[in-house]
């Protein structure tokens, strides 16, 4: 194996989402759903904005394609979103979803390809799903996420 399509060949199952950086989640929703053309219903929010939180994320359905609108509130994750090549702006990552990302992970660990970014410790369980970021460093400053489907939320 020399690089990450050769690694995850039998383990991608397609495009998960791709994560957008915005400064405004509420306008960002409306700009989304104006543009493509989708209703409420087609639209995710988590936590709900009734709710405190350290960054907020919107879920938008398009059909083939989810965007995941991430909106900073914390510091310490405006700093390090800030921070991304995105420049706190528009495209950060790209997430597949994997059928085994412990598969997925001890293949990429043969390419010197390991986790980090926001999930330096490895896989997050989330119970419905688990997910991690891969380390830019050893990505050549790719932003990719896996993810794995456990069950449906």
């Amino acid at each position: 194996m020399k690089d990450i399509k050769t690694a995850l060949t039998d383990q991608i199952v397609g495009l998960a989402h791709i994560g957008h950086i915005v400064s405004d989640l509420r306008a960002a929703i409306v700009s989304f759903q104006r543009v493509y053309g989708v209703g409420d219903d087609a639209v995710f929010v988590t936590p709900p904005f009734e709710r405190d939180a350290e960054t907020r994320f919107a879920f938008i359905d398009l059909g083939t394609t989810t965007f995941e609108l991430i909106e900073p509130i914390a510091d310490h994750f405006k700093d390090m979103l800030i921070s991304a090549p995105s420049g706190g702006g528009g495209i950060n990552h790209v997430a597949y979803e994997v059928r085994d990302l412990e598969v997925a992970l001890t293949n990429l660990k043969a390419l010197d390809i390991h986790p980090g970014y926001v999930t330096p410790d490895g896989a997050i369980d989330l119970g419905h799903k688990k997910m991690v970021y891969l380390d830019p460093a050893t990505t050549d400053g790719l932003f990719i996420e896996l993810i794995e489907v456990v069950a449906a939320p």
